[in-house]
């Protein structure tokens, strides 16, 4: 059993060096607004991110002024960096994955 576990943590690693995925880099927000459908969140601090699909059915029950924290997440694919979010709201301890808008 221990070598499955050790076995599938150095396959998940490598999957994740191999795309080159960094490190998080995390910071602290609240709720401002969820839209009806979870698919916009709007934070304290005027960032709004918008909600992957599949991930509505969390965030939909999210409430202002709970607090989240999000994390960035940056991979490579094809020579391009690309940037999404987790954000993961501490207070209901789920989390989902968003696009920031501009």
């Amino acid at each position: 059993m221990r070598r499955r576990t050790v076995a599938a943590a150095l396959v998940i690693l490598n999957v994740f060096v191999s795309f080159g995925i960094k490190a998080a880099d995390c910071d602290e927000d609240s709720i401002r607004k969820v839209s009806a459908d979870g698919d916009i969140i709007v934070m304290m601090s005027g960032h709004v991110y918008s909600v992957l699909p599949g991930d509505e059915i969390d965030s939909m029950l999210w409430l202002p002024a709970e607090d989240v924290l999000i994390c960035a997440r940056s991979m490579e694919v094809k020579g391009k960096v690309l940037t999404y979010y987790e954000i993961i709201n501490t207070d209901e301890a789920e989390k989902v994955g968003a696009t920031l808008e501009q």
